[in-house]
């Protein structure tokens, strides 16, 4: 089987975001398929840019597709719709160009996605499985972003056309699957995949001392957060709730990162005076690992949309790998899980007062540290295998031909 997959934002273990895309495909290449990947230039994709409209690149048996597109957290809206329309031809170019394909796999965001998804099912009658990683335009409406009414309407009637296009659907919640089942009813199918846990590069074995004693953590409670710093994800949640710790030294709070809001984050970090958080730069995945072993308790933080509470963050999942107790400040599908398997606490979306609380709670309590991060790499081995996800992908997507 020849699977076209269709991913602007691909990653590889070279850059500092996830690789849901490049795990799935390498796995299908080692069942026999053949797996042609089309995507853009992410600045923190970790794919080598060099000239040229179209460049091929062969990553572990993946046939890489790079179109000349670039694409940043750090652009402009403006920019990144640019990006997002300039990445739709080019990828309709090279996706009616790859010869003999068999089945389309086409993973959001953007939504634009599953625009050449559809003209390559039109045009070379190629079945396509469209992923839903998050809700578009639901979240980008939600958080402001996208306000012009005939914007909105026309994105809305993009995104059911592609729904209705689509043979089946991924999504990666149960609360997206519900958004989606709202717009496209009860026939459509529709498969929940959720992001998987890496649990070679991640794993409660590695040594995390010597970024303690660099960073002179000592013996503090170390709170980290590693993942984005943009409007989505609300870190002034944690400088609020920081402000509200600052009594306590013996806690410290820890963000590994970059993003759109991380100036501000700083110099507000440096008005407050506040010693009890540091914010630090990208770190490379590769040794990411090393500081996820040198806290104590992973966080997993988004703002106050209610909508963002449906997510699958990578972050969620490298941190059950790493065995580490996890501190959403969200509700869901993820704090139902954790703390039935007793893996750590979530809260009502963005209430600092309860969040300190569990925070605290866990200061006091450390000796129920050890047991959570067991529990945790026990969740990650038995419900989250990246085998187990590319498998069932693979099935349903052989059951197309």
């Amino acid at each position: 089987m020849h699977i076209l997959y269709l991913h602007q934002h691909f990653a590889t273990p070279n850059g500092t975001t996830g690789t849901r895309s490049y795990e799935f495909a390498r796995r299908w290449i080692k069942a026999g398929h053949k797996v042609t990947l089309i995507t853009g230039h992410y600045d923190i994709g970790g794919l080598e840019l060099d000239k040229g409209l179209i460049q091929k690149q062969s990553i572990e048996g993946i046939n890489v597709v790079v179109v000349g597109t670039t694409y940043s957290n750090k652009q402009s809206y403006l920019r990144r719709i640019i990006s997002f329309l300039c990445f739709m031809f080019l990828s309709i170019y090279a996706g009616l160009r790859t010869k003999a394909v068999d089945v389309t796999y086409a993973t959001s965001t953007p939504l634009t996605m599953g625009i050449p998804a559809m003209v390559l099912k039109r045009l070379k009658r190629v079945p396509f499985i469209f992923e839903v990683r998050d809700q578009w335009p639901e979240i980008p409406i939600e958080l402001g972003i996208i306000k012009n009414k005939i914007a909105i309407k026309l994105l809305l009637i993009l995104e059911k056309s592609i729904y209705k296009s689509a043979v089946s659907i991924v999504a990666l919640s149960p609360g997206m699957t519900e958004g989606i089942r709202k717009i496209v009813g009860e026939q459509k199918p529709i498969v929940i995949v959720p992001n998987s846990c890496d649990t070679e590069l991640f794993h409660p074995d590695i040594n995390g001392s010597r970024v303690r004693r660099e960073k002179g953590w000592g013996n503090k409670l170390v709170l980290l957060y590693f993942g984005a710093l943009g409007k989505a994800n609300g870190l002034g949640f944690i400088i609020d709730a920081a402000e509200r710790l600052k009594t306590n030294p013996d806690i410290h709070f820890v963000l590994v990162g970059d993003g759109s809001e991380k100036t501000a984050m700083v110099k507000r970090v440096e008005h407050l005076g506040l010693d009890n958080i540091e914010i630090l730069g990208s770190i490379p995945k590769g040794r990411l690992p090393e500081f996820v072993a040198a806290c104590d308790i992973a966080m997993v933080i988004f703002a106050n949309y209610p909508i963002l509470q449906h997510n699958s963050a990578n972050k969620f999942f490298d941190s059950l790998s790493a065995g580490k107790p996890v501190l959403l400040n969200y509700s869901g599908w993820q704090r139902e899980l954790i703390e039935k398997h007793e893996v750590g606490f979530g809260c009502r979306l963005c209430d600092v007062d309860e969040f300190v609380e569990k925070v605290r709670y866990l200061s006091y309590h450390r000796d129920k540290l050890s047991h959570m991060g067991y529990q945790a790499r026990v969740l990650a081995e038995t419900q989250f295998s990246r085998d187990d996800a590319a498998n069932l992908l693979e099935g349903i997507l052989s059951g197309l031909i």
